[in-house]
């Protein structure tokens, strides 16, 4: 192999639970993994990454004049290496461009949704593998860095070898302690939510019966790209709403612009006079929320979206709940991507609303007095 003239990048995507029978139950269990019945005993499981790990090696980028396949050469000698690892499975680079299409396709609404690949296949890349390999002095130094896409929780490796070093053996080294550091920290890196459940039938459930507050609901928003932009029909907002509605709350329509003003003036607000608008409501729910544009992977836009709200009572003025969510969502379009996340912090805001509520009842269902 043509010896490493320039830096070379070193891009992996690791795709947890894809095609591994990771993926959890819908009550939190994993689910069974093919092959269970017949694994070696416990110590051999224990540092296995409990969840499966399926990663996608990518071709690199590495600018050898010598060599102009090094890139290439490098992504099959770490695909050699890591495809013998136990707990490690791999994705055939050349099938990788057909999953985007097919994930497009299923976007578009071309595919139906019971034939087509998920789109969580695609949001399953949780972790980010990224390195650089440069020459420091008479040395060459090669680092792989781990990135937990939805918690940003960061760790690395790194191998280092003479100027005159076979890339080769280096290259071999880094996949060999990247696999072994995959397999031990892995699932720590990604958010616990892969089984998540939707908790609101059961609490509409619990809060049945329940004297139930009437509640406003102002949450501006807007799409950041190369400048902020205000977004038609607030997502957040309108999910807030949908989803309280839906477990029983009257929500009270008021002029967003009225209440936004009086929300924003903190400081005045035990002695400024609620607006007339909100004299039938017992809890005012306001904040704001932003979306931002991401990463675009072939024809698939991905977004970021924040919400910070609070719950305050109207009768006192006190705070009840001051939260804040953060949520990606993936879309053919920016601004569609955009309000998709939109509307899963809003959910989310939403649920734990109704959990508070919920601890508020009486433990026998009986109306609050």
């Amino acid at each position: 192999m043509a010896r490493f003239q320039q830096s070379a990048t070193i891009t992996l995507i690791v795709l947890l639970g894809a095609w591994s029978g990771a993926a959890e139950a819908e009550d939190g269990k994993p689910a069974p993994v093919a092959g269970a019945a017949k694994a070696r005993p416990k110590k051999s499981q224990a540092k296995a990454a409990p969840k499966g790990v399926t990663v996608a090696v990518l071709p690199f980028d590495a600018n050898d004049p010598g060599n102009p396949d090094l890139g290439r050469q490098i992504a099959e000698t770490i695909e050699a290496v890591l495809v013998g690892r136990p707990g490690l499975r791999l994705v055939d680079r050349s099938k990788l461009e057909n999953v985007f299409r097919e994930l497009e396709l299923n976007l578009t609404g071309a595919v139906a949704t019971r034939d087509a690949v998920k789109v969580g296949n695609l949001v399953g890349a949780r972790i980010l593998v990224t390195g650089r390999a440069f020459p420091i002095g008479d040395r060459l130094i090669l680092i792989a860095k781990f990135i937990g896409t939805e918690t940003s929780l960061v760790d690395a490796v790194h191998v280092k070898g003479g100027a005159d070093a076979d890339i080769g053996d280096l290259v071999v080294e880094l996949a060999e302690k990247a696999g072994e550091r995959l397999t031990r920290v892995g699932d720590r890196l990604v958010a616990s939510d892969i089984g998540y459940s939707d908790p609101l039938p059961a609490l509409k459930k619990k809060l049945a019966g329940a004297t139930l507050p009437t509640v406003a609901v102002v949450v501006t928003e807007g799409h950041f790209r190369n400048r902020p932009t205000r977004v038609i029909d607030p997502a957040c907002e309108t999910e807030i709403k949908r989803t309280l509605r839906h477990a029983g709350v009257k929500i009270s329509d008021v002029r967003s612009n009225e209440l936004t003003k009086w929300a924003r003036r903190d400081g005045e607000r035990k002695s400024d006079p609620w607006p007339r608008d909100l004299r039938d409501v017992d809890l005012v729910i306001t904040g704001e929320a932003f979306s931002e544009f991401a990463t675009r992977i072939g024809s698939i836009v991905s977004c970021i979206a924040r919400a910070e709200v609070n719950v305050i009572h109207r009768k006192d003025g006190n705070i009840e709940i001051a939260d804040r969510v953060t949520a990606r969502a993936v879309d053919l379009s920016e601004q569609i991507a955009g309000k998709k996340a939109l509307q899963k912090t809003g959910h989310i805001i939403a649920i734990r609303i109704l959990r508070q509520l919920a601890k508020q009842q009486p433990a026998d269902g009986a109306p609050s007095p």
